[in-house]
């Protein structure tokens, strides 16, 4: 039979560079979403799914002593900065992941951090104008001069807010690998 107990110490969680990372503040930021998803009334289990995300942790004991997250309760949703945070942490190591063995199967090949944008836009032309700015993007990596120099990419469309004036601008990030060639040359590549 299991054993498990409730703590009332803190836990304190750090990066592999000794700094804290700030639950606490994701959490409260995650009560906040629950509470404006009242007002708006959406479904009650949404609203606790978002309340009650990172609640439950359970841990293992390491050899050492140390304490290693093995099951945890968190909502998933989209909006949630909790998961949101989680998401980012989990798509920064999968990118390095595949960073690393890109640069192991093509070490000649070089990287280029290239951002898309649009103007700001008003909320109810969002969707369009990110199904625009995706297509433009595929419409582009699909030009012979494109396709002749990559190795790869990763893409990654965010939309930040700009609340003074209720708009949004979305933009893709696009880290690219291109074959070494593309910089030699008169710089007909760039």
């Amino acid at each position: 039979m299991e054993k498990w107990e409730n703590q009332d110490k803190i836990l304190l969680d750090k990066n592999k560079r000794g700094k804290d990372r700030n639950w606490r503040g994701r959490k409260l930021l995650s009560l906040k979403l629950a509470d404006i998803f009242k007002e708006l009334g959406y479904r009650e289990t949404l609203i606790e799914r978002v309340e009650t995300c990172g609640d439950t942790l359970r841990f293992i004991r390491r050899e050492d002593g140390s304490l290693r997250l093995y099951q945890a309760y968190f909502c998933k949703n989209k909006l949630c900065p909790m998961c949101n945070w989680r998401r980012s942490m989990k798509y920064s190591y999968q990118t390095s992941q595949i960073v690393d063995e890109a640069i192991k199967e093509q070490p000649k090949g070089r990287f280029l951090f290239l951002t898309l944008t649009v103007k700001n836009v008003p909320g109810k032309e969002l969707n369009a104008t990110i199904s625009q700015l995706t297509q433009s993007f595929d419409r582009l990596f699909r030009r012979a001069k494109v396709k002749k120099n990559l190795i790869g990419f990763l893409r990654s469309v965010e939309v930040t807010h700009n609340q003074e004036e209720e708009t949004y601008h979305p933009h893709i990030h696009v880290l690219m690998m291109v074959k070494s060639s593309y910089f030699s040359g008169a710089g007909d590549n760039y």
